[in-house]
């Protein structure tokens, strides 16, 4: 009998450890299960805020970028009144020079904010929020209205693009190379390389996008103008439009530079102005064409332009222009378009934005259209009346072919 109690003693034993382990496994588990959701919530939670924070910050750059805008018009408003000097309306506070672009320069706030200069201040307040802990300002924000190149952004709603050539000191006979490249990596997310040339046509191949045919005119005055030049329908010196046609990189005839004979026989009506077909490959531009041998044709003291167009209103295409000297060495737009370079802060986290403002040249209000129906509906409109026929027309609207009638 006592044989027997000690078995069923032992048995007992064994049981109890093995549920002991149980619970030790389950609490293990259940305690890391505990903890990684845990640890989700809260990197989630971290994320969130950060995400807030990034928001804010980048809303407080945007903030620096409006208040650029403001003091552009202000300077730009100072600059038309007349007797006006750019000391006068104080140029150096507002715009940084080649040699003075740190933050510590901060010309916007001299420019705007000149009763926060004088109490030492580093930064401008947005908003200070206790609810989001959230406490946002623009550190600093730089404006330089000289630019290595020009950016603009074409689409269906802004077909045309008017871009003056100006450059430091007004020297265009500098400029020897123009460079037009366009359809950035935003514009195509899934451009491929292999489309194909099709009766002069472009056909996609497998669904892939294509960079768009774009127009390019280019303008050129001396310091007195005579628009006969202009009319004139054999001098290619002034006016010059060419069309260019993206086509595949390996197609021989396939260009990425176009001297200046080949541009003014462009300008010139006698000749075929046949489109210029451009290599496209896929890069941060898709496409780049280069207008060389141009030194020489620009005069100092008169004025250039650059006309951008897309001829059939595709999608948003960006556009980026630059000009080279005879040696191939950069040269700087001059007062054609400002970079503003923004930076905000919410709490610690920064975000820093960079983009262009093109200003109002008041000096200069060239127009982008050659007509412009801005009356009401129904008023000033302008009535035009066209036939299309396959023989000749006149004014009375009868030809001698097609029975007399067109």
């Amino acid at each position: 009998m006592k044989r027997l109690k000690n078995s069923l003693s032992y048995s007992s034993t064994k049981q109890g450890v093995a549920s002991l382990y149980v619970v030790i496994f389950a609490t293990i588990l259940f305690g890391v299960i505990a903890l990684s959701f845990i640890r989700i919530i809260l990197s989630e939670a971290s994320q969130s805020s950060n995400d807030d924070l990034s928001r804010s910050a980048y809303d407080s750059a945007l903030a620096g970028v409006e208040d650029a805008k403001i003091a552009v018009n202000k300077y730009y408003e100072c600059m038309s009144k007349p007797g006006a000097t750019k000391g006068s309306c104080k140029y150096t506070e507002l715009f940084a020079t080649s040699g003075d672009a740190s933050c510590e320069h901060f010309g916007l706030m001299q420019y705007l904010y000149k009763d926060l200069d004088a109490q030492g201040a580093t930064e401008v307040k947005v908003q200070e929020s206790q609810s989001n802990n959230s406490d946002q300002a623009y550190t600093c924000v730089i404006l330089r209205d000289e630019v290595e190149d020009y950016r603009t952004t074409l689409s269906s709603d802004a077909r045309s693009k008017v871009i003056p050539l100006g450059v430091n000191n007004d020297k265009l006979s500098e400029i020897a190379q123009i460079e037009i490249s366009w359809y950035s990596e935003n514009n195509g997310t899934v451009f491929k390389e292999n489309y194909k040339t099709h009766g002069g046509k472009l056909a996609p191949a497998n669904d892939a996008t294509i960079p768009p045919a774009v127009t390019v005119t280019l303008i050129r005055t001396e310091p007195s103008i005579n628009l006969n030049d202009y009319n004139n329908s054999t001098d290619g010196d002034h006016y010059s439009s060419m069309f260019f046609l993206p086509t595949d990189k390996d197609n021989s005839e396939g260009t990425n530079e176009i001297n200046n004979e080949t541009i003014k026989r462009a300008g010139n009506s006698e000749s075929t102005n046949s489109p210029f077909q451009i290599k496209c490959e896929h890069r941060d531009f898709a496409c780049t064409v280069r207008l060389t041998g141009l030194n020489g044709s620009f005069h100092d003291g008169g004025s250039a332009f650059l006309v951008l167009s897309l001829p059939y209103g595709e999608t948003n295409t960006d556009f980026r222009v630059t000009l080279r000297n005879k040696d191939d060495v950069e040269i700087k737009f001059k007062g054609v378009q400002i970079s503003v370079d923004s930076t905000g802060r919410a709490n610690q986290l920064y975000r820093r934005v960079e983009t262009r403002l093109d200003p109002v040249d008041t000096f200069f209000p060239y127009p982008e259209y050659e007509l412009d129906l801005g009356g009401e509906a129904g008023k000033d409109a302008l009535s035009k009346s066209f036939w299309i026929t396959t023989n000749c027309w006149t004014e009375n609207g009868y030809c001698s072919g097609n029975n007399g009638q067109i």
